[in-house]
């Protein structure tokens, strides 16, 4: 029987969940732009750290071919779908990153302010007709 509640999970388990609302948190109540894409992409992390913990356990071989034969537990081998899938979180969370960073450039060029209610004003008045 497990003594405290620590015991029933892991910390890849726990860490990844903390974090992520940790970040989206901060994503709620953040006015600067910078901070909004360092937030996403700790909550980025946070997703891929939660599925990495999932599929991580002790004592499993990976899936290569020579080991396979070698075992007859199937339970033994670990599974390589959650790794294969996090790759590709990953590569898309870079181009996200990259498209939010351009975009970011793009507007600091016009609006001068990386803060996000100052560059909507200024937005707003850049669309007020002129009499």
């Amino acid at each position: 029987m497990p003594n405290n509640f620590l015991d029933y999970f892991n910390i890849l388990e726990i860490l990844p969940i903390i974090l992520f609302f940790i970040s989206f948190f901060g994503l709620i109540t953040s006015g600067n732009i910078v901070k909004s894409i360092v937030l996403t992409i700790l909550m980025q992390t946070a997703v891929i750290m939660f599925w990495l913990g999932l599929g991580a356990r002790f004592g499993v071989i990976p899936p290569i071919f020579e080991y396979i034969d070698a075992v007859a537990d199937p339970n033994a081998i670990a599974d390589p779908l959650p790794q294969a899938l996090m790759l590709t979180a990953i590569i898309i969370g870079i181009a996200v990153t990259a498209i939010n960073i351009t975009l970011l450039n793009a507007l600091f060029r016009k609006y001068k302010t990386v803060e996000w209610k100052a560059m909507a004003d200024k937005a707003f008045d850049d669309e007020k007709p002129e009499r």
